[in-house]
């Protein structure tokens, strides 16, 4: 249970994502139950509403375009053309504007879309913990009566106007600008947030493109306007945009506190404008974009280097925020709706110094002692009607202390606006700095610095260093060009590592064809046959296929290029191809009796054979004689390997080995002259048309075993062997 309870407290005090959008989505319903509440218990008070629908009667009704007559019961219309064209949809909306209570659910509506843009743009910034979005919603009394009670234009501009801001954040600028003159064209209020807008796109665009951005602002003023300006343009801009407007004592909220006479006169109004302009400079100056190391040190890189850069969406809302309170406190008069310019704002401006927490005991619980009582004087203050000496002197000390918090938390270097994971990846480093440190007592490696008398001398040095390396890439270039690559010569093992890949392939296909090429039992006729098929009927059928032709012949030709590596007087043993030569005495015996086994084999198929000879043609035997002379060596060989290796009869070994080295004379002669023929003659189209025009004749087909070695992994023909010999 505690440690629910410390993930809990956790979740709400420190900036997080989850934590965050938990909050917000929890306030939304809240607020739209709370809201729908207000419309229903609390009554309606009728103070603009009516003033509205007859400014857009004279012009939709009367037809007036002259800016000057438009007008209603509490004074002529003071708000640019955006005001009229959007009351004029509620008017349509709500017959007439009679419909009060539809009007109040629009503006419900109006106001849940506000409060979501609000919590997406705090979002985008990280820097406010989950807790303070109570403060943004539910503590705003003031607000919701301005919305939903009171219907004055003052929120709908500022509704639009974070709708920009959000698009601002998103780098969005062209959206963002279209949004924010709409937003100036309901209630020119909204033009204090225009330096931080001016130097955004600076910062962020190039010269054209902010300049792009400022044209499209003032062509939609021109479009909303333009037809009240075609008509009587000082008329309009004298109205709407009408600075020199003198507002009545008794509705100010802000300097009640002052004689109506010092309110009045245009000294004060000429003051609180110089202090407006004097303390906006020195914010710009000292704390805008102190992550880019302040604003005129971004202006100098952007202007003389031409560098564009990314304000942030922290800098970026501080800049647009700051603003815009400069701009109410120096305000020649603030009425009660004007609450709505800021009330979100205000959080945002106490709490974007919210450190990093990751624990309950890092949680600042005096920031919340000073800064929620404060909020809450503010509204106060807001409350109070009609104002008195006292609210509007505590507003003022509310604002004072708002901007000493600001310039007390000032980042004095850019490295205090880092986001979140670049901080947690700078620790990291640290940390792993000071485990190094630690273990090895050095971070850096110990190397001797050469020391220079003189900045020239070092400069000399560099510079020869440059032409070394310059050189001796060169060189290494120029190696690497005129480097050849040596020519492969294949050994031995290599030779049979290359047949035996070779085989592979070659039987694997063939396993695919034939999936059981003999069958050694014999059928109640005592006629040999093929497995899983019929009887030998045709001897046609028989006929070995022209790939295991062509595995033959390999196997001949690699047989006669390691013979002819070979040296000249090795003996007639070390001729035989092997995988390794290392092979230990009980591998030898294995293949001495494999080969007796075949021999066994052969001398059974003797009389099969001789019965097929005698149907073949002689000229397809002498077509395959070489062939077969060369497999005869091979049989020798063997043969005569295996029997020095008997130890039982010597008298038979001294005979064959007699045999076989007059054997082994003559047909080695006899190869040799074959092989210097085949060499002068024979080409690769000649071996084909030789392999194609050459039959074997019928018979048994053996294929050896898997488990042999080298060149030994190869098929042999026993009628061919029989036969010839």
């Amino acid at each position: 249970m505690r440690e629910l309870v410390s993930r809990i407290l956790l979740g709400l005090f420190s900036a997080n994502e989850l934590g965050f959008n938990a909050v917000a989505a929890i306030l939304m319903i809240i607020e739209a139950c709370l809201s729908h509440i207000v419309i229903l218990k609390v009554k309606y008070t009728e103070i603009d509403w009516s003033t509205y629908m007859q400014q857009v009667e004279c012009y939709v009704n009367k037809g007036i375009m002259n800016y000057t007559e438009i007008g209603g019961d509490t004074g002529p219309i003071v708000y640019p053309a955006g005001h009229l064209f959007l009351y004029r949809i509620l008017y349509f909306l709500t017959s007439s504007g009679r419909n009060i209570r539809l009007a109040q659910h629009l503006f419900q509506a109006f106001y849940l879309f506000n409060v979501f843009m609000v919590f997406r743009i705090l979002q985008k910034t990280m820097r406010i913990p989950p807790i303070v979005l109570f403060l943004v919603t539910v503590t705003g009394y003031r607000i919701h009566s301005i919305f939903m009670l009171r219907l004055f234009n003052d929120p709908l501009a500022m509704m639009l106007f974070y709708v920009a801001m959000d698009r601002f954040l998103d780098r969005k600028w062209l959206v963002g600008c279209v949004f924010y003159s709409v937003a100036v064209s309901i209630k020119m209020n909204v033009l204090l947030f225009a330096p931080a807008l001016f130097f955004t796109l600076i910062l962020n665009n190039t010269f054209q493109h902010t300049l792009g951005y400022l044209a499209v602002c003032g062509l939609i003023q021109l479009y909303v306007g333009g037809i009240f300006l075609f008509h009587d343009w000082k008329s309009y801009i004298q109205r709407s945009f009408d600075l020199g407007r003198v507002f009545m004592f008794k509705w100010t909220v802000n300097w009640r506190f002052l004689p109506e006479e010092l309110f009045l006169d245009k000294r004060f109004h000429i003051a609180l404008l110089v202090g407006h302009i004097t303390v906006l400079g020195l914010f710009a100056y000292y704390m805008w974009f102190r992550r880019l190391n302040g604003l005129p040190a971004s202006l100098h890189i952007r202007v003389f280097q031409g560098i564009h850069t990314r304000t942030g969406p922290l800098e970026t809302y501080y800049a647009f925020c700051t603003a815009n309170l400069i701009g109410i406190a120096f305000s020649r008069s603030l009425h009660y709706q004007f609450y709505s310019w800021y009330f979100h704002q205000l959080p945002f401006l106490l709490f974007c110094d919210y450190p990093e927490v990751d624990s309950i005991s890092k949680i600042p619980w005096k920031q919340f002692f000073w800064k929620v009582p404060l909020l809450l004087a503010i509204e106060l203050c807001w409350n109070v009607y009609p104002s008195t000496w006292w609210s509007s002197a505590l507003l003022h000390v509310c604002h004072i202390i708002i901007f000493w918090h600001l310039i007390s938390t000032r980042p004095q270097l850019p490295m205090d606006f880092v986001s979140k994971h670049t901080k947690d990846t700078i620790r990291r480093n640290q940390e792993m700095m000071k485990e190094t440190l630690e273990e090895y007592s050095n971070v850096v490696p110990s190397r001797d610095f050469e020391i220079y008398d003189s900045e020239e001398e070092a400069e000399r040095a560099f510079a020869e260093q440059n032409i070394r390396e310059k050189e001796r890439e060169k060189t290494e270039e120029l190696l690497q060009k005129t480097r050849k690559e040596p020519k492969e010569v294949k050994t031995r093992d290599q030779l049979d590592q290359e047949f035996e890949r070779y085989y592979d392939e070659e039987t694997k296909t063939l396993r695919e064809d034939y999936k059981v090429y003999v069958r050694r039992d014999c059928s109640d006729d005592g006629e040999m046959q093929i497995a899983d098929l019929l009887p030998n009927i045709d001897r046609s059928k028989l006929k070995i296929p022209e790939r295991v032709q062509a595995i033959y012949m390999r196997a001949l030709m690699i047989q006669e290029m390691v013979e002819s590596d070979s040296q000249s007087g090795s003996e007639c043993g070390s001729a035989v191809v092997s995988e390794s030569e290392s092979e230990n005495q009980e591998v030898s015996t294995e293949t001495d009796e494999s080969d007796e086994c075949t021999e066994v084999d052969d001398s059974e198929n003797e009389s099969l054979i001789s019965e097929e000879s005698e149907d073949e043609n002689v000229s397809e035997i002498s077509g395959m004689k070489s062939s077969s002379e060369g497999i005869k060596k091979k049989k020798k060989r063997n043969s005569g390997s295996s029997v020095e290796a008997e130890d039982d009869d010597e008298q038979e070994e001294e005979e064959s080995k007699e045999e076989n080295s007059g054997k082994g004379e003559e047909e080695g002669s006899k190869g040799r002259e074959e092989v210097k023929e085949e060499e002068e003659e024979t080409s690769e189209k000649q071996i084909k048309q030789e392999l194609n025009h050459s039959s074997i004749p019928t018979g048994d087909f053996q294929k050896i075993s898997e488990n042999t070695n080298g060149i030994r992994r190869r098929v042999r023909f026993v009628s061919q062997e029989k036969l010839l010999v």
